[in-house]
C-alpha cells in the first residue's frame, strides 16, 4: 500500500480549500483548467505573430546588409523562423494516429547497469541539509526555489523523459522507454513507458508535460529565466494522445534528445497553479515519478526534511534503476555548524561525512579511534565531472568594479595559491577558467592572472589610484579607497579562506571587508545583486558548458534601465550587447559540438580579458568518511558525480551495522580502511 498522505490536506485541489502545510494557512479553491486553455490559445497566437514579425524584419534587413558574416547569420535565422512557422503553433494536441510514419525509434539497454547487484534495500540514511540552512521552500521553481536543497529533493530524484548514463554519458530510457530524433535534429518524439506512474498511483500522461511548459511560461513565476528560456529555446510541444509527445527545439542540437528532455509536472497537482502559486505551493509535497517522496509529516520546519522511498515504485525493477535508491528513508537534519556535523558523525548520528574542501577533517580530525579501529572507513574518489568554479564574483553594478583596471588589479591582489597551499593542504590546484572539466569544450590555453602586488599597483594606477592612506590602502585623488565587501555563506572553513585572502590583499593595498551570512540570506543578497564581491561556486553539470544565463545583458538589468535585474544568475551585472551577447547566443544556439567548442573558447577568453571574476581552485577528487555499514559498489561511485550521495548507489547493510555496534560495545576492532578509487582519474590532456 502506498505511503501517501491524504490529498485533501497537501497534494491536490479537491474540496473547498487547499491548506498550506507550513502553518495551516488556507487558500480558496482554484482551478486553472479554463485559464490554461486560454493561455495555450493566446500564447500560440502571440508567439506566431512574433515569429512572423521577426521574419519580416530579418528579410528586410537582409536586403541592405553587406557584411558576409552578418548576411550568413541572418539567413540562418530566417531559415529557423521559417521552420518555426511551418511547424505550426507552439502548443498542439493531436491524435496518436497523427504521429509521423517511419520514425526511427531508439531505446538504449546496452550500457552497464548502475550500482551493484549486492545492494540491499532498507534502512534510514542519516544526512544533513547542505549549506547548513533550512530551505525557504519545497517548490522547484518560483522565488527561492533554486536553493541548496533543491538537488536533493528534485534534480537528483525526479525523472525526465530520458537520462544520461553516469559512466558513459549515453542517453538511456527513463519515463520514456523509447525516443526518435527527427532528421531536422530539432524535433524529438517520445513514448511514455506504459508502466510510468506518479507516487499517488496516477499514470504519467502527456498532459503532465503540457503543464510543465505552462508553468515555465506563465507570468506567475518570479524568475524571468524560465519564460525567456522556454520562449526562445523551444518551438513548442505536441501531444499525440496520452502516451506520445514531441518536443520541438528552436535550433538543431547535438545530443538532441538531451536538450529536448523534460521533467513532467503532474497536471492534477498543479491544477491550482495561479497568481498565488509561490505562497500556495510553498510547502506542499508533490507527487513524484522518482524513487522518493516527501510526506507532509516529515517536513519539520527548521529541523529536518525526510524523503521516503515510494513503495512499489514503478521503475524499481528497470535495468538502470534496480540497484540504486536503496535506503527506505533519507533523513536530512538541519545542523548549522560543520564542526557539529562532524561531532554527530563520530557518534553515528550521521552516516557519511563528505570532505570536499576543508582538508583538516581529512588529515587531522579523522585521526580518531573510530577510524583506527575500522568502524569508520575513508575513501578518496577521482571523478570526471565539471569542476565547481570557486572564486570571487565582481558585481559591476558597483561603479568601482565597473572599471576594468580595478578588476584586473583585484585579480593580482587575490592570493589563491596561498589558500591552496595552506588551507587546501595542496590537495587542489589553481582554477583558470569558469567552466573547467568539460573535456574538449574547456579552454585549457588560458592562464589566470597571478598574485602580484607590483602588477596590482600598475593596474590601480591606470584606474587613477596612485596614493595610499595611512593603512596602505590605494586611494584616488578624491580620496576613494580600494575597499570592498566580500559576501559569503558563513562557515569556519570559508571564514578561514576569506580571512587569508583579506590578509594577503593588504600586501597589495586592498581592503577586503568580510560579510558572512547563513546560506539562505547570502543567496537572497547575491540573487538581488546587493553584493559587491561574492565568494561562491556554481553547481555546473555536463555535458556542455553554459554561459548565457550568467553573462547575457538581458539577465543584467531591467529593460531600458540601469536597475540590476534580481533573481537571475548574472550576478556580475555584466552587459556587453555588442560583443559578448552574440557569442553567448551563438554558443546557446550551436548546432554542432565544434561550434560549442569554438564559442566556449571565445567566451572564456572574453571572461579572462574582462577580468569578470577571480578564479579560485579546483579539485579532481572528493573524499568521504563513512560508517562501515554504508556500502558501495566495487568502484565506489559513478564517474560523472561530484559528491558521494549524488548517484544513490550506496546502501545500508543492517547486519554490518549490528556487527559494528556490538564490536564497539565489546571493544573489538576491524582493520583500518582508507581506500583510493582512481579508475576515473583524469590524466593530463583531459582523458580518463
Amino acid at each position: 500500500m502506498m505511503r501517501f498522505f491524504p490529498r485533501l490536506l497537501c497534494a491536490c485541489v479537491a474540496g473547498l480549500l487547499l491548506l498550506g502545510c507550513d502553518s495551516g494557512e488556507t487558500f480558496p479553491t482554484y482551478d486553472n483548467t479554463e485559464e490554461r486553455a486560454a493561455f495555450y490559445e493566446r500564447y500560440n497566437k502571440t508567439s506566431t505573430d512574433d515569429a512572423r514579425k521577426n521574419l519580416d524584419k530579418l528579410n528586410n534587413d537582409l536586403t541592405t546588409a553587406t557584411d558576409e558574416m552578418q548576411r550568413a547569420d541572418m539567413q540562418r535565422r530566417i531559415k529557423l523562423l521559417e521552420k518555426r512557422l511551418a511547424d505550426g503553433p507552439y502548443f498542439q494536441q493531436k491524435e496518436e494516429s497523427a504521429l509521423p510514419a517511419n520514425l526511427q525509434w531508439t531505446t538504449n539497454l546496452d550500457d552497464a547497469e548502475i550500482g551493484s547487484p549486492n545492494a540491499k534495500k532498507g534502512g534510514t540514511y542519516k544526512a544533513f541539509i547542505p549549506g547548513m540552512a533550512y530551505p525557504p521552500t519545497l517548490r522547484c521553481v518560483g522565488k527561492g526555489g533554486n536553493n541548496n536543497f533543491r538537488s536533493y529533493h528534485w534534480n537528483n530524484i525526479e525523472l525526465g523523459l530520458v537520462g544520461a548514463h553516469p559512466n558513459t554519458g549515453n542517453t538511456i530510457p527513463s519515463i520514456a522507454d523509447r525516443w526518435a530524433v527527427a532528421e531536422d535534429m530539432q524535433t524529438v518524439y517520445f513514448h511514455i513507458d506504459d508502466r510510468a506512474k506518479w507516487s499517488d498511483g496516477d499514470e504519467v500522461v502527456t498532459d503532465d508535460f503540457f503543464m510543465a511548459f505552462y508553468v515555465y511560461l506563465s507570468p506567475y513565476l518570479t524568475e524571468q529565466f524560465y519564460r525567456t528560456y522556454y520562449g526562445e529555446q523551444f518551438n513548442g510541444i505536441t501531444t499525440y494522445g496520452k502516451d506520445y509527445l514531441a518536443i520541438r527545439l528552436a535550433n538543431p542540437k547535438p545530443k538532441t534528445a538531451f536538450f529536448a528532455n523534460q521533467v513532467p509536472f503532474q497536471a492534477k497537482f498543479y491544477k491550482a497553479f495561479g497568481p498565488d502559486f509561490e505562497e500556495r505551493y510553498n510547502w506542499l509535497p508533490r507527487p513524484t515519478t522518482g524513487a522518493y517522496k516527501i510526506l507532509p509529516e516529515d517536513i519539520k520546519k527548521g529541523r529536518s526534511i525526510t524523503l521516503s522511498r515510494v513503495k512499489d515504485w514503478w521503475a524499481k525493477d528497470l535495468k538502470y534503476f534496480r540497484y540504486i535508491y536503496n535506503p527506505d528513508r533519507i533523513e536530512y537534519k538541519l545542523i548549522r555548524e560543520r564542526e557539529k556535523i562532524f561531532v554527530l558523525f563520530k557518534r553515528g548520528e550521521i552516516d557519511v561525512f563528505p570532505v570536499i574542501n576543508d582538508m583538516k577533517y581529512w588529515y587531522e580530525k579523522t585521526e580518531i579511534p573510530e577510524v583506527f579501529n575500522g568502524y569508520i572507513e575513508k575513501a578518496t574518489f577521482y571523478n570526471d565531472y565539471p569542476r565547481a568554479p570557486f572564486g570571487l564574483y565582481y558585481n559591476q553594478a558597483n561603479p568601482q568594479l565597473a572599471n576594468l583596471d580595478v578588476r584586473i588589479a583585484l585579480q593580482h591582489a587575490t592570493h589563491w595559491d596561498r589558500v591552496i597551499k595552506f588551507d587546501m593542504r595542496g590537495d587542489s590546484s589553481r582554477l583558470n577558467i569558469l567552466n573547467d572539466g568539460f573535456g574538449r569544450f574547456s579552454n585549457s590555453k588560458i592562464i589566470t592572472r597571478p598574485f602580484s602586488p607590483k602588477l596590482a599597483a600598475e593596474a590601480f594606477a591606470r584606474a587613477g589610484y596612485t596614493k595610499k592612506d595611512s593603512k596602505g590602502i590605494w586611494t584616488n585623488d578624491e580620496g576613494q579607497k580600494i575597499s570592498f565587501t566580500i559576501s559569503y555563506t558563513k562557515s569556519p572553513f570559508i571564514d578561514q579562506i576569506v580571512q587569508r585572502l583579506k590578509e594577503e590583499a593588504l600586501k597589495a593595498g586592498v581592503e577586503y571587508k568580510l560579510e558572512g551570512q547563513d546560506g539562505t540570506a547570502n543567496y537572497q543578497m547575491v540573487a538581488q545583486k546587493k553584493h559587491q564581491i561574492a565568494f561562491s561556486a556554481w553547481g555546473i553539470t555536463p555535458p556542455f558548458p553554459d554561459y548565457y544565463e550568467f553573462f547575457h545583458s538581458k539577465e543584467a538589468y531591467e529593460p531600458g534601465t540601469k536597475t540590476p535585474r534580481s533573481m537571475t544568475n548574472n550576478i556580475f551585472t555584466y552587459a556587453d550587447p555588442a560583443v559578448m551577447d552574440p557569442l553567448l547566443e551563438a554558443n546557446r544556439n550551436a548546432t554542432t559540438e565544434d561550434e560549442i567548442q569554438q564559442t566556449s573558447y571565445a567566451i572564456e577568453e572574453k571572461i579572462h580579458n574582462e577580468a569578470l571574476w577571480s578564479p579560485g581552485w579546483k579539485k579532481d577528487t572528493y573524499r568521504s568518511a563513512h560508517w562501515r555499514w554504508i556500502q558501495w559498489p566495487d568502484d565506489f561511485n559513478v564517474k560523472i558525480s561530484d559528491e558521494p550521495e549524488m548517484s544513490y548507489v550506496f546502501w545500508i547493510d543492517e547486519d554490518l551495522k549490528k556487527e559494528t555496534l556490538e564490536a564497539m560495545r565489546e571493544q573489538k576492532t576491524f582493520p583500518e580502511v582508507n581506500r583510493v578509487y582512481d579508475k576515473y582519474r583524469v590524466k593530463t590532456g583531459g582523458e580518463p
